[in-house]
């Protein structure tokens, strides 16, 4: 149980030191304006939409989307984008509704902050919007999924796109791993955050 526990302990210092990195290192981090952000209505992205409700900041479920941040604008009168966190009113048809690529990022509410992670999937959600849209989900209160994913380790990424093979990050398999891999992973399955 302690070298399960120190396992634990080592990856998320790990995490949370690839986090700070990752974050550092981004183009751009935070809220943007219009002039340089995903389109949030493209045809690809527009279908999922209805599955949506309102901000929803401590549910189970959420889909990170890439929208204007209600009542922010630039000093150019713009609006301003941001992660909005919005409710999942049905995640079967959510993930099922168009050709739209969703990351799900499994953790565990019960253990708060993963160290960090989750301001890095912020960070992946908004470099790739428009490519792949993040659904947050509480293992706690899917263990249907975490069971068909086989997920023994929290945080725990799949990839899900329509059409394909869903396909498990698989931390648990690694003795350790950065959130750099993630997006390593990610752009090897062709969902790159440099344009690829």
């Amino acid at each position: 149980m302690q070298k399960a526990a120190f396992g634990i302990i080592r990856r998320l210092a790990a995490v949370s030191l690839t986090a700070a990195i990752l974050l550092c290192t981004a183009s751009c981090g935070g809220k943007k304006t219009v002039a340089s952000s995903v389109s949030s209505t493209s045809p690809s992205s527009a279908g999922y939409r209805e599955y949506l409700g309102e901000y929803a900041y401590d549910l189970p479920s959420a889909c990170m989307v890439w929208e204007p941040v209600e009542g922010e604008k630039d000093e150019s009168g713009n609006p301003v984008y941001g992660i909005q966190y919005r409710e999942i009113k049905d995640l079967d048809k959510l993930l099922a509704s168009t050709d739209t690529a969703f990351l799900l990022y499994f953790h565990a509410s019960v253990y708060g902050e993963d160290g960090g992670i989750t301001a890095v999937v912020e960070e992946l959600a908004e470099r790739l919007a428009g490519k792949v849209t993040v659904v947050t989900l509480d293992a706690g209160e899917f263990n249907d999924m975490v069971g068909k994913y086989e997920i023994k380790l929290l945080p725990e990424f799949v990839l899900h796109a329509s059409g394909k093979q869903d396909m498990v990050f698989g931390a648990s398999e690694r003795e350790s791993w950065t959130m750099q891999e993630v997006a390593d992973w990610l752009a090897a399955n062709g969902y790159s955050m440099n344009g690829g």
